[in-house]
Parts: C-alpha cells; sequence; structure tokens
C-alpha cells in the first residue's frame, strides 16, 4: 500500500471562538477559518496531493472544499470522519457542563475512554469507525497521497491507532485548526512525520476554552 495520509482539522468556527461543545453540531467556518484553510491550500499545491476524503459535517467539508477548489480536487464526504457526537452536551460551554454535568464531565476528564454522555458516542466507537475507514482507503488504492480533514477528537484518534497508543491517551496530543499531520504507511508499519503543524498560519491565536481540548 504505502499510502501517504496529510490529515487535516477543520478551520476556526463561530463555536470554537465561543468555547461551545460542536460534536455533531454544527457552525460556519469564521473569516480567519477560512482563511486558515485558504492558507494550508496553498502550502499543499506541491504535495501532488491524490485524493481527499472529508467528514459530511459542514465545518470540515467547507475546509476540504477550500482545499480541493485551490489543488483542483473533488472531495468525496463520508460519515466515517464526522466528529465524536457529544449528545447532550452539544453546544454548552465548558463551564456549563461542568455545572450540569459534573460527574461525566470528571470521567471525560480522567479517563476519557470509559465517558458514556447521554446521547453521545464513546471513543471506541470513533476508533471502530475510522480503523475500518482507514483499513478501506490502503486496501483500495497504492502508493496514494490521501488527504483527510476531519475534527479535533477524530483527528486525534486516528494518530493514536497510526502509534498504536491507547484512546486513554487522547489528551496527549494537541490538534489545533486546520493543523497538519502527516503519516507514511511503509513496510514496517506507519510513521508519523509531521503532527500539528500550523506553520501555514500567521498570527495564530488558541483557544482553549472548549470542552473538547
Amino acid at each position: 500500500m504505502n499510502n501517504i495520509f496529510y490529515i487535516v482539522r477543520h478551520g476556526q468556527t463561530d463555536w470554537n471562538v465561543l468555547g461551545k461543545t460542536q460534536g455533531h453540531g454544527n457552525s460556519d467556518l469564521t473569516e480567519k477559518g477560512i482563511n486558515q484553510a485558504k492558507s494550508l491550500a496553498n502550502s499543499l499545491k506541491n504535495e501532488n496531493i491524490d485524493l481527499i476524503f472529508s467528514s459530511n459535517l459542514k465545518r470540515a467539508y467547507d475546509t476540504a472544499k477550500i482545499i480541493g477548489d485551490t489543488i483542483n480536487l473533488k472531495v468525496t464526504e463520508t460519515e466515517a470522519l464526522r466528529e465524536m457526537g457529544f449528545g447532550v452536551w452539544e453546544g454548552l460551554l465548558v463551564d456549563e457542563i461542568k455545572k450540569n454535568h459534573k460527574d461525566t464531565y470528571k470521567i471525560w476528564r480522567e479517563t476519557p475512554h470509559l465517558v458514556n454522555i447521554k446521547g453521545g458516542e464513546t471513543l471506541q466507537l470513533i476508533k471502530e469507525r475510522t480503523d475500518k475507514f482507514i483499513d478501506e482507503l490502503n486496501k483500495k488504492y497504492e502508493n496514494k497521497k490521501i488527504l483527510i480533514v476531519s475534527h479535533s477528537i477524530t483527528v486525534r484518534v486516528i494518530l493514536l491507532s497510526f502509534l498504536n497508543s491507547d484512546i486513554r491517551n487522547i489528551y496527549r496530543i494537541k490538534q489545533d485548526n486546520t493543523a497538519l499531520n502527516i503519516v507514511e504507511s511503509r513496510d514496517y508499519g506507519p510513521v508519523v512525520i509531521k503532527i500539528n503543524d500550523t506553520n501555514h498560519i500567521n498570527d495564530y491565536k488558541e483557544y482553549r476554552n472548549s470542552a473538547l481540548e
């Protein structure tokens, strides 16, 4: 197979700025988020990407579309790359979650692999669907450069799988908006070449007031 994966988180959104938990909920890219996607797209012009796959949630697809339009590739949407569903937490600020879902939030922070948010998904479910998707890509394609546009939690789960690391380590990987990660598939296994790279962005400002971070 020997594919190379370029794995990207979507651009900044309105809810990112407000600190609201998104999950399957949605908000539009901010002007900065659009510019982040354009900057990333320009940085990828000479990478000769072959394929683009994106979460079918709007913020990820809009990011992927900006990149696709820049490098002249069609974007294929898939539910496999959607963000973790956060059920009753979606649309809430972290302070609201701490106040109204104290016990569950404690589990999320201390043992995230065990959390079961009402109406939401588990990290194990995210791992199963993304592992299956990556496996399908590796069976279908060989020696391709594949761009994947997804979300904070989902990208971290994918990277942990490539590293053969447990999903309980979700907080040991950071993912900023439009961060670029590169993973090469080699004969002896995947190798992470780049992680959370935001060098394409000028004047980057972090937002750490979300329950996802």
